[in-house]
């Protein structure tokens, strides 16, 4: 009977090694899965910032050339310009009015 004991406490302590490298292995796993995640995601913001950055200077080009063809049109034809700017102005109070 002593040797079954002796046999079973072995095999508990086997037991419990075996579970302590397993939980230590798979601690490091999640570790290794976190960092590569949180890598990939950092990797994926940059990706996006770059395309925002991209997007954003065409905007802006785009914005200065309206303002661009809107300074032309107002040099070519002046007072057609100051008469279409009078005649939104008095829309605009109209509608303030009207509140």
């Amino acid at each position: 009977m002593a040797t079954e004991t002796e046999t079973l406490k072995k095999d508990i302590d086997a037991l419990r090694s075996s579970i302590d490298k397993l939980t230590k292995d798979m601690s490091a796993m999640s570790e290794s899965f976190a960092q590569d995640m949180k890598a990939r995601a950092a990797n994926k913001v940059g990706d996006l910032r770059e395309e925002v950055s991209h997007i954003a200077g065409r905007i802006g080009a785009k914005g200065k050339q309206s303002s661009e063809a809107v300074e032309e049109s107002v040099r070519e034809k002046p007072l057609q310009s100051i008469l279409l700017a009078l005649g939104a102005g008095l829309m605009l109070a109209q509608l303030m009015r009207g509140r």
